[in-house]
C-alpha cells in the first residue's frame, strides 16, 4: 500500500488545483457552483500561498496528488474545505483528509480550538463524512454547518498521523 500524507501546496500545484476546482462534481457540490476562471484562480492561489490565515494542502498517495484541503483561520475557528479526485471518491479519502486537517490545524493555527465545514444539502457524501467524524450539525438556509472542537496533540506525537480505524477501499 502506498503512503498517504499531506504536504503544503506549492506553486507547481496550481494546475492540479485549477483542474480539480472546475471538475463537474466539485462545482456542483460547492457553495459557489460557478466555473472558476484561470485568471481568478491564479490570483486566489497566489494570495493563499502568502496568507498568514490560510493554508492549502495537497493529499498525496505514493507520489500522486489525490485531493486537496484548505484551512482558513478566524482566530479560534478554522474553516475546512476539501475535495478528492474523481477516481478516489467513495473510498475513504475524504474522511481521512478531514481528520488530517484537524491535526494540522493544531500545528499551523495554535489558537484554533474548533473546525467547521459548510456542506450544501445535496452533498450527502460530505454530510456522512462530517457526521462520521463526530461533528455537530446546524441547518442553515442553503447548507449544513458542521463544527467540532479539536484536540491538541501532545508535543511528542506526530501532528499528521493516520486516523484511528481508517481503511482504504
Amino acid at each position: 500500500m502506498n503512503e498517504i500524507f499531506l504536504r503544503y501546496a506549492i506553486q507547481a500545484d496550481a494546475g492540479f488545483l485549477f483542474k480539480l476546482v472546475n471538475e463537474r462534481e466539485c462545482r456542483k457540490n460547492s457553495l459557489n457552483s460557478k466555473e472558476i476562471s484561470l485568471e481568478s484562480h491564479m490570483a486566489w492561489f497566489h494570495e493563499i500561498l502568502h496568507s498568514e490565515k490560510k493554508r492549502q494542502y495537497i493529499l498525496i498517495e505514493g507520489s500522486k496528488p489525490v485531493g486537496q484541503g484548505r484551512l482558513e483561520s478566524n482566530g479560534e475557528t478554522c474553516r475546512i474545505s476539501y475535495s478528492i479526485i474523481p477516481e478516489r471518491r467513495g473510498c475513504g479519502y475524504g474522511k481521512y483528509l478531514i481528520q488530517l486537517l484537524g491535526n494540522v490545524a493544531v500545528k499551523d493555527f495554535p489558537e484554533c480550538i474548533s473546525c467547521f465545514g459548510e456542506v450544501i444539502r445535496e452533498n450527502i457524501a460530505s454530510q456522512k463524512i462530517f457526521m462520521g467524524l463526530g461533528y455537530n450539525v446546524e441547518k442553515r438556509d442553503n447548507y449544513f454547518y458542521y463544527y467540532k472542537n479539536i484536540k491538541y496533540c501532545k508535543a511528542d506525537q506526530e501532528l499528521i498521523e493516520k486516523p484511528e480505524g481508517f481503511i482504504l477501499k
